[in-house]
């Protein structure tokens, strides 16, 4: 029985390709992703491992300037230690050189050559203040002045406007390294970066030196307690976190790569099922031989395991390659992200030729049982002797009925409590209904869907919707493939453009006014000014900030206004206060221990004033007085713009990159914000997260078409002598492809549009859980792109028919006729 059942792989060999191909693609996205993600983690703890190759002991989680200091002068005494650097890093905006506004981290140079792990590809390390050398990538040239502030620094830690100029005078090599992903890496002195960070800098102590016991000798001149770790330990903390996003964006490819097996499992069961059906004839005869049902099963079972493990087998292979690919073009396009590293886990590997090998068989299940429930002499009938029957079973579609009805009533609480998790678990109810009461639904669509081809087309077209209602339930398998995968990618369609069109309201009342112009340092006078001269500007208000302590001794940031000149700005409304008056948000009111209508006494540079205490609006600033912030040292921090309402996004983007440009030009240590700001970057997100996902989802339309084009191999197989008739009876080769063509051309529309509605439904329900149901209006569904949603699967049903058509039209009438 083995040795029949292998004869029969070989000899089906050509009718199982395609769903070969659909496991190939399937196991290859999955061992592509976790192959990528093993490459990633690798690269990134190796380029790690070079900054901290030559450190026996790292001492991490430093304080300020004075105890880093003196823990280096203990630890430099430790026998056996070479040299000690006091590692220092902050966040920083660089402004300058022609770049705009870049930001990204600021580290010090060790003095000793042997810690220092930056290798220079021009110029020259910094040894002077006022010098700093950039990372190869930063668009920054040698020679070129920039402005650098530090980010959550005081304006009183390092210097009187927050900012220094700084000359580049070397270029360090970062190819390869994790600190690309950073931003720009600036590097200067140790002591030009406690200047200008103070304490807000990060620091740590690296060790060069020699013995087994260097590690605890250095512990042993530390306080209890102290993070002590050798240099390859401390890579692998660091390289954690870096890769605690990259775990998250593996998992979500591993989901989309969840929906391609998915596809790929009912591909493989339909194709097994319209294979086990054709030999009908050869299975009944096995049993009058006296074959049990149990060995055609076990048959069954081995021809699905040797096309599940030459398939994974291929598809692992397929993936490494791919993996290998992406890594190749990262290098040649210099990508920011490492990887130069390839690593193939082992356990990625098994995983994905498991995956394979697991839904093929268990795929094969159903089809199997389905060939040995005829009897032996039943099946010897022709195979073409009659209609496969329409019917389901109660179970399916009670639990179908279910699904569908309780999945809907749980969406649409979902909706109502604005609850998306509950939403979302209503939608994925609401979509295995659909799936388990596919087999009345499709039949019924391509029937009212297949009169405009009979109209068209003729008896032939007449003829396709028949050979599509003939086999219900393959015409269902073969749709569900498709609908799974359309459905996904019309939801995610629709609800990133819904959430587009939603957004803006949100983002409108989580920031009160159009553009914002923030800077620590404060803001030049002229700037307000030429803001207002900008086109498209109708309100400017200058707000005066100063630093406080409030109650106990809270630091507390207030913002001066006036009150006209802030009203005229705001989109929403504020709790503006009077004169002798703090309007604080119910947050701060918690944090500094405060109520509405109390007395609050603020303290700046020796001058006290007492302010009543109003009640303002969630997330908004501590506000006073323009009054009472001249009197608290108040100096120019923030510029407040209102833009015309009567313009579109392009041009308020215009606006804002104007604004931007002179905020850089006359204040080039401001950070612009405000709702257009987040607008743009919002909308920039959403294009690239449409790009991503409906890239990554098209591997499952691709495996769900590769089902059509089987479906419709195997069909041409199955119907030799009703091709071979309708040839006799004048019927031309084109009229065979017309068939066939219009056949899968249905089918592939009929999936498409009930995976588009479907998908519709569950895309607005899932913003409308979190935005509200005003969120959803005709405007903002994407029509054109459902459309060709739709279009394309037409398209691609043709393509996938083309070479079954051909194949079917080669056969003349009498070759069909004796096949």
């Amino acid at each position: 029985m083995l040795r029949l059942t292998l004869a029969q792989v070989r000899a089906q060999l050509g009718r199982v390709l395609a769903s070969g191909v659909a496991i190939v693609i399937a196991v290859a996205f999955v061992v592509a992703t976790l192959v990528l993600g093993s490459t990633l983690s690798a690269s990134v703890t190796a380029s790690l491992a070079g900054q901290y190759r030559s450190s026996a002991v790292v001492v991490d989680d430093l304080g300020g300037v004075d105890e880093a200091a003196a823990v280096a002068e203990r630890v430099a005494g430790v026998a056996g230690v070479r040299a000690v650097a006091v590692d220092a890093q902050a966040p920083v905006k660089v402004t300058g050189g022609g770049a705009g506004s870049l930001y990204g981290t600021a580290s010090s140079l060790a003095e000793s050559p042997e810690l220092r792990w930056q290798t220079l590809t021009e110029g020259r390390y910094p040894s002077a203040p006022g010098e700093i050398a950039v990372g190869s990538d930063s668009g920054l040239a040698v020679g070129d002045t920039v402005a650098v502030t530090v980010r959550g620094a005081r304006a009183d830690e390092h210097s009187e406007r927050g900012t220094e100029s700084a000359t580049v005078v070397g270029e360090i090599d970062l190819s390869g390294t994790a600190q690309r992903l950073e931003g720009v890496s600036v590097y200067a002195t140790a002591g030009q970066l406690d200047s200008w960070a103070g304490e807000a800098a990060h620091r740590e102590i690296r060790v060069a030196g020699d013995g087994a016991g260097i590690k605890d000798a250095v512990a042993s001149v530390l306080d209890p307690g102290a993070a002590v770790s050798t240099g390859a330990e401390r890579a692998e903390q660091a390289s954690a976190g870096y890769l605690g996003d990259v775990d998250e964006i593996r998992n979500v490819l591993l989901a989309f790569a969840a929906v391609a097996v998915v596809v790929a499992g009912l591909v493989i069961a339909n194709t097994f099922a319209v294979l086990f059906a054709s030999r009908t004839r050869e299975l009944a005869l096995l049993r009058c031989v006296g074959a049990t049902a149990t060995q055609i099963r076990r048959g069954a079972r081995i021809e699905a395991l040797v096309l599940g493990a030459a398939a994974s087998l291929a598809g692992v292979l397929v993936g490494i390659a791919l993996a290998w690919g992406v890594t190749r073009a990262a290098a040649a396009f210099d990508a920011p992200v490492p990887l130069d590293t390839l690593a193939v886990p082992f356990g990625g590997v098994v995983a994905g030729f498991l995956v394979g090998v697991v839904v093929t068989l268990i795929a094969a299940v159903a089809p199997a049982r389905a060939a040995t429930k005829v009897s032996p002499l039943a099946a010897l009938t022709p195979v073409e002797a009659g209609s496969e029957p329409a019917s389901t079973s109660r179970l399916r579609v009670a639990a179908g009925v279910v699904g569908l009805v309780g999945g809907g009533a749980v969406l649409a609480l979902g909706v109502a409590e604005e609850q998306v998790m509950l939403a979302c678990a209503g939608g994925i109810a609401t979509a295995l209904g659909v799936v388990l009461l596919g087999r009345i639904i499709v039949p019924r669509a391509v029937a009212v869907l297949g009169r405009a081809p009979a109209r068209l087309v003729g008896p032939l077209g007449e003829l396709a919707v028949g050979n599509a209602l003939r086999n219900p339930r393959r015409t269902t398998a073969t749709a569900t493939a498709l609908l799974v995968g359309v459905t996904v990618t019309a939801t995610m369609v629709v609800g990133i453009a819904t959430v587009g069109a939603a957004a803006p309201r949100a983002l409108d009342e989580q920031f009160p006014v159009d553009v914002t112009v923030d800077a620590d340092s404060g803001l030049p006078a002229n700037l307000a000014p030429l803001v207002r001269d900008t086109e498209q500007v109708t309100a400017v208000a200058t707000l005066l900030g100063a630093e406080v302590r409030a109650g106990d001794g809270d630091r507390l940031d207030v913002l001066g206004i006036d009150t006209s000149d802030v009203t005229a700005t705001l989109r929403v409304p504020l709790t503006l206060p009077r004169t002798g008056e703090i309007s604080l948000s119910p947050e701060q009111l918690d944090a500094i221990g405060s109520a509405p209508g109390t007395r609050l006494e603020l303290e700046n540079a020796g001058v006290r004033r007492q302010l009543t205490v109003a009640s303002g609006t969630e997330g908004q600033p501590a506000l006073v007085n323009s009054s009472d912030a001249v009197a608290l040292g108040g100096v120019p921090r923030t510029v407040w713009i209102r833009l015309a309402d009567d313009r579109s996004d392009r041009d308020r983007t215009d606006a804002l990159n104007e604004i931007t440009s002179l905020a850089e030009q006359f204040a080039p240590t401001a950070e612009v914000g405000g709702a257009v700001a987040m607008r743009a970057a919002v909308d920039s997100v959403l294009d690239v997260l449409l790009l991503v996902v409906v890239g990554l989802l098209s591997v499952a339309v691709l495996i769900a078409l590769i089902g059509v084009g089987s479906t419709m191999a195997l069909s041409v197989v199955e119907r030799r002598r009703e091709t071979g008739l309708l040839r006799a009876l004048g019927v031309t080769r084109s009229g065979v492809r017309c068939v066939l063509i219009c056949e899968a051309v249905l089918v592939a529309v009929v999936a498409s549009a009930l995976g588009v509605l479907l998908g519709s439904v569950l895309g607005s329900a899932g913003t409308a859980s979190v935005f509200g149901t005003d969120a959803i209006v005709p405007g903002a569904m994407p029509w054109l792109q459902l459309a060709t949603i739709v279009l394309v699967g037409g398209i691609a049903g043709v393509i996938a028919a083309l070479v079954p058509a051909r194949t079917a039209a080669k056969a003349t009438p009498l070759q069909a006729l004796v096949g």
